[in-house]
């Protein structure tokens, strides 16, 4: 077996480079036909070991029908185009299978995730007493936080009248978590969010004292920093006053924007972040890593033991390290160390080149206005904020449905002819095509030449 494993890993080199399995430079969006797909969700394992020349020719097959994420034209996913320092820094620490999930059985790692949540809870502007731990993603970070939230401020016998209160903003994996905590539909409060898509303070107080009112427990209010529909952020510090004013608990979903605490030039758009008892950020997002490299932080380090912390007979050895294991901490006892791929492209990177990318980011989403304004009957539904933007191709003395109907089709036909991928979604109900320009590697002349042929696209439909 062991021969078996190291013949195979010899003959990697040569077969990875003659099939270029990390391109991105093909088709945006490639998909299988419906014979494919029948083919392998009734396939079965070989009885027989297969050549890794074959394995491989069909790996590179299968993985070959996906949106290409990091294409640099591809503006409608969040998940970042991750760096190639990503990739090898996931495939070195996956091939150590470090358990990190105790303080002993990886030391090393275990200290740089240390000092990883450190810096970051700094440049968030958390207090020295923060800590937290990475974890697969913003659902389980929220999950992470929210039970969190509701073990320390709402005892058991309060627990079917807590209220959670969120805008009609937040990404739906946040209603979800609160779901799994307990909560029921009607413990959830849609807070409406003003011309700027933002949660409305007035709104959020009003509906805090009327639960109040009527004998609530008002709890927590979970903030977003950096939508991905919009790239709006909530005004932080106010709503840092108000859960202050109600002893609630501030959770704050930054998976996408908390990126930009990493770039000096516009680090101020978020305001209050450090206020917030919890936060949810992805590395995965616009720190250009791999996914499943998240963070969830709190404001006392100390606060989700009371939540996690466990033991076992079989742990008995493991538990030198006390309470400071990190399964005590988070939902997980099996973690690998999904720091290490961040701590690798840091290392190479160094944080001025993480800031001029991020930067980048803004820049060319200013230039997608710029461009777009030179245009007649294109509208900004939602201006660059954090690199997100929504457009709409809205000629005037146009019937709205017809309008609609022609942005949905621009899209499908850029991405059809392989110009580029900028999904619709929806804006008070208007059909619009939205861009995210996170891409370091997305050029002037891309954006140039994409805003052209949408144009071109929208006056020939």
């Amino acid at each position: 077996m062991d021969k078996l494993v190291w013949d195979t890993f010899q003959q990697l080199p040569g077969i990875v480079e003659d099939h270029k399995l990390f391109c991105e430079q093909g088709k945006l969006i490639q998909r299988p036909t419906r014979e494919q797909l029948a083919d392998w969700s009734e396939s079965s394992p070989p009885e027989q070991g297969r050549s890794l020349e074959n394995v491989v020719k069909d790996t590179e097959e299968i993985l070959s029908y996906r949106f290409s994420i990091g294409h640099p034209r591809f503006f409608s996913f969040v998940p970042s185009p991750a760096s190639p320092l990503s990739w090898l820094g996931d495939a070195l620490t996956t091939a150590f299978n470090i358990y990190a999930g105790s303080s002993e059985s990886g030391a090393g790692i275990g200290a740089i995730e240390d000092s990883i949540i450190r810096w970051v809870a700094e440049r968030f502007g958390m207090p020295p007493s923060a800590g937290g731990q990475f974890v697969s993603g913003a659902s389980i970070a929220c999950l992470t936080a929210l039970t969190v939230a509701r073990d320390q401020l709402v005892e058991e016998d309060m627990r079917t009248k807590a209220v959670a209160y969120l805008s009609d903003q937040t990404h739906f994996c946040v209603a979800k978590a609160l779901r799994i905590t307990g909560l029921l539909e009607r413990q959830i409060r849609t807070v409406p969010c003003n011309a700027n898509f933002q949660m409305d303070p007035d709104h959020l107080r009003n509906a805090i004292a009327q639960d109040i009112k009527d004998g609530l427990k008002p709890y927590v209010i979970v903030a977003t920093c950096g939508t991905t529909s919009t790239g709006s952020i909530d005004p932080l510090d106010t709503i840092a006053d108000i859960s202050k004013e109600h002893k609630m608990w501030m959770h704050v979903d930054a998976a996408y924007g908390g990126s930009v605490a990493f770039c000096e030039s516009h680090r101020e758009l978020l305001q209050g972040l450090g206020r917030a008892d919890s936060i949810a950020w992805d590395p995965h997002k616009w720190l250009f890593q791999t996914l499943g490299c998240s963070v969830v932080l709190f404001r006392e380090k100390s606060h989700p033991t009371k939540s996690f912390a466990a033991g076992a007979h079989f742990l008995r050895d493991l538990e030198d390290g006390g309470s400071q294991n990190p399964y005590n901490y988070g939902i997980e006892l099996s973690r690998p160390a999904r720091h290490m791929r961040l701590w690798f492209s840091l290392q190479i990177l160094g944080t001025d080149m993480v800031d001029r990318m991020i930067s980048r980011g803004f820049e060319l989403a200013g230039l997608v206005e710029s461009e777009l304004r030179k245009l007649a009957d294109w509208e900004i539904v939602t201006p660059n904020t954090l690199a997100v933007l929504n457009v709409r191709f809205n000629p005037k003395g146009m019937k709205a449905d017809d309008i609609d109907r022609i942005n949905s089709l621009v899209s499908k036909e850029a991405a059809a002819q392989n110009i580029a991928v900028a999904f619709t979604t929806c804006i008070h109900g208007a059909v619009c095509l939205r861009m995210c320009t996170i891409n370091p590697r997305t050029t002037d002349d891309d954006i140039r030449d994409v805003i052209k042929a949408l144009d071109q696209n929208a006056r020939c439909v």
